[in-house]
């Protein structure tokens, strides 16, 4: 065999020196074109689209490799010539394979690459626009043991235009070969996550993108059918988020779409029939089967952590997730979102990115209950090439946790599906991850375990989505298994891993974002705390709609949907705590050392409110407010009145300080939560009781006096006129 391969070589170097001289020649062409801006295409292009077998070639097995050509010259382009080259040689470790990939060659040992089979030879001239297919065909002898190879295509006319296209090609020896991987154990994490479009409005959604992602064809109705088709095949774990779960429960009925703060200029929406055959299918699909929830809304678990609003944030995000898929998907989640009791639910969390560091594991593990985590490759300080996915660390409550690592190549792999949806493109997604797994079974000799993790906004087309999950159940290297055996085997493994304490990405929600999602936290629990024995449901709503203002969706400096959630509801909650408004007059006047005012308290809320009317007089004052019944529950757009008691020892004018505030004391924002009250103190009542007094007290004086006269001048008269004026003795 080493002597067919040392002709093989020696046979190959020439075409590929007469090649690399014709590649030189043809770059003058096409570069000297580009810098004249005449086109932005190049002029000759060739794309791979397809390849047999198409999942790995055998010993004897016949590559046939399929694509297109493009004419870009801007005349008819005749002679030209499609040829296929390879290597005796594999990839030795992933670096090599991008480099190949990017047409680079530098630092990673390049494979010499040789051509496979007879020429190909386009039958006529090309037209200018015209696009034809090609094929080439080559026997599989150049392969000999297990591994990736590289395919080079190249296509060229003459001495003007040349152009390639890259590949990979798997190579399996066979069941029987001695040299064949141990294999893989592959377990996916199957996402169904989306942007949350839930507000604090009920049965309003924000946007109407939600309608077209359950319908057939769309990102979350594809993912659905590929994942429901393949579940048990490949024992493909669920990721669900509950905020998606409750708004495409929200469209099975009439809904509303946009609207302002106070849930105004809101749009009618029919009932989405798609929406309720998607609700359907997921409940049937994932009844009983192996799954784990996101916190609501998918929140940005990093950034709370690192703000410090994990505790009043994470955890009513998992608190409500449980609620709301315990409702929608009972025969899944159970009717409190903890699991059926087969064992199927997992306690799992996969951070946005992956990325979470010793702190955020801290946090899920204290909020959601969370032992198991599924991470990025590149997030784990301990994880290399030909290391197992499977590892083990210590929370700082001290409880052990399963790291699960997901390889994040291929995540980044499989991002790329959303603009990948040409049929090249389609090709090179599905090959290259076929060739990475084998890649990663290459590269240790014990077996080893695979996670993989798309990211959670994955928008792969139907044929992308089947086939990638076709490979794991059909590649001889590959052992489909579920997420909750490769966490149960981590779980047996010593807690040596050791996170960093605090690691700060990027790409978390902004710093000026979390400080005010801090602000909003408060408003909300202000707002709550004067709700007079709110539903469950109510309190639910109201925490649902802060948690998807910190949904993970936001994350990018400035993203619009994050400040427009925020908006929302802060603009709700200041809407509706200035419904709650205090009416009491602006002057009262004592004439007294005492007297008391009335207050009031309107809510112009659809529901009770219980608040707390206050009245703080200046320190240095003589005026105080006796005792009053503050506390007051007005009812459902009522009013309720009490009536404050006020005190004073001297005369003038004192400001009091009204003040609507919380049953805890805490006071309200509303414009109208406060109002100044001016106190006078006249006396005038008494004064004029002393004036009274004295004016009475000189009249009876002047009386008796007057009488008094009268009889002393009656003494010096007769007896009978005396008798007379006394009244006389008959």
């Amino acid at each position: 065999m080493q002597t067919v391969r040392s002709l093989r070589r020696a046979l190959g170097a020439l075409p590929a020196v007469l090649l690399a001289a014709v590649a030189s020649l043809a770059a003058v062409v096409p570069a000297a074109q580009a810098s004249s801006g005449k086109t932005q295409r190049p002029p000759l292009a060739i794309s791979i689209t397809g390849i047999s077998p198409s999942m790995y070639a055998t010993p004897g097995a016949t590559v046939r490799v399929t694509g297109t050509l493009a004419n870009h010259t801007g005349a008819p382009l005749a002679g030209i010539e499609v040829l296929a080259r390879t290597s005796f040689g594999s990839f030795q470790f992933p670096a090599q394979m991008t480099d190949f990939t990017n047409g680079t060659g530098t630092g990673t040992s390049p494979l010499q690459l040789l051509q496979a089979g007879q020429t190909y030879q386009v039958p006529d001239s090309v037209p200018n626009g015209a696009t034809v297919g090609w094929s080439v065909s080559f026997q599989a002898g150049f392969y000999d043991q297990f591994g990736v190879y590289p395919i080079d295509v190249q296509a060229s006319a003459g001495i003007g235009y040349t152009a390639d296209a890259r590949t990979f090609l798997t190579f399996w020896p066979g069941n029987n070969a001695t040299n064949k991987p141990k294999g893989l154990q592959v377990a996916w994490v199957w996402p169904l996550v989306d942007t949350p479009q839930q507000g604090v409005c009920p049965r309003t959604l924000a946007t109407t993108k939600l309608a077209s992602s359950v319908a057939s064809g769309g990102r979350l109705s594809t993912l659905l059918d590929a994942g429901a088709s393949w579940a048990q095949k490949d024992d493909l774990t669920w990721n669900i988020d509950p905020a998606l779960l409750s708004d495409v429960s929200v469209m099975t009925k009439p809904y509303f779409t946009s609207g302002q703060a106070d849930c105004s200029d809101r749009f009618h929406a029919a009932p989405s029939a798609a929406a309720s055959k998607w609700l359907s299918q997921l409940k049937t699909s994932t009844a009983g089967a192996p799954a784990f929830l996101t916190p609501y809304a998918n929140v940005d678990a990093a950034a709370l952590s690192h703000a410090g609003l994990d505790n009043s944030i994470l955890k009513a995000a998992y608190r409500v997730g449980d609620t709301v898929a315990g409702q929608i998907l009972p025969q899944t989640f159970g009717k409190t979102g903890t699991g059926t009791g087969d064992g199927q639910i997992l306690q799992a969390a996969w951070p946005a990115d992956g990325q979470a560091d010793a702190e955020v594991l801290t946090n899920l593990a204290n909020d959601g209950g969370i032992s198991t985590v599924v991470l990025s490759s590149d997030a784990v300080p301990s994880s290399a090439p030909g290391e197992d996915a499977l590892a083990r660390t210590v929370s700082g409550i001290g409880t052990n946790m399963s790291l699960l690592v997901a390889n994040s190549r291929i995540t980044s792999l499989l991002g790329t599906a959303a603009t990948a949806t040409s049929p090249s493109g389609q090709f090179a997604l599905i090959q290259n991850f076929l060739a990475q797994t084998a890649m990663i079974a290459t590269e240790v000799t014990a077996e080893r375990s695979l996670v993989v993790a798309p990211p959670t906004n994955w928008a792969p087309t139907p044929a992308a989505a089947n086939a990638l999950l076709a490979i794991t159940n059909q590649a001889p290297w590959l052992h489909s298994t579920g997420l909750s055996t490769l966490s149960a085997a981590a779980a047996k493994l010593p807690s040596t891993t050791r996170m960093p304490a605090q690691q700060v990405s990027h790409t978390e929600l902004s710093d000026d974002f979390m400080d005010k999602l801090a602000d909003v936290v408060t408003s909300v629990d202000r707002f709550k705390s004067i709700l007079y024995k709110p539903s469950a449901g109510r309190l639910n709503s109201l925490d649902a709609a802060l948690v998807t203002t910190a949904s993970s969706s936001w994350r990018g400096n400035g993203s619009p949907g994050g400040w427009r959630s925020y908006g929302q509801l802060s603009g709700y909650l200041q809407d509706a705590e200035g419904k709650v408004r205090l009416v009491a007059s602006k002057k009262i006047l004592l004439a007294g050392q005492s007297g008391e005012t009335a207050v009031s308290v309107q809510n112009g809320l659809g529901e009770a409110v219980r608040v707390r009317v206050t009245a703080s007089t200046p320190l240095d004052s003589d005026v105080r407010v006796g005792p009053f019944d503050s506390l007051l529950t007005v009812q459902a757009d009522g009013s309720n009145t009490t009536r404050i008691p006020v005190h004073s020892s001297t005369l003038g004018t004192t400001t009091i300080q009204l003040q609507l505030a919380t049953p805890n004391g805490a006071p309200l924002a509303g414009q109208h939560s406060t109002q100044a009250l001016s106190v006078e103190v006249t006396r005038f009542g008494r004064f004029l009781l002393i004036i009274i007094g004295g004016a009475l007290g000189i009249l009876v004086l002047t009386s008796a006096y007057r009488l008094r006269r009268k009889r002393l001048a009656g003494a010096k008269g007769d007896g009978t006129k005396e008798t007379v004026d006394a009244g006389g003795t008959g």
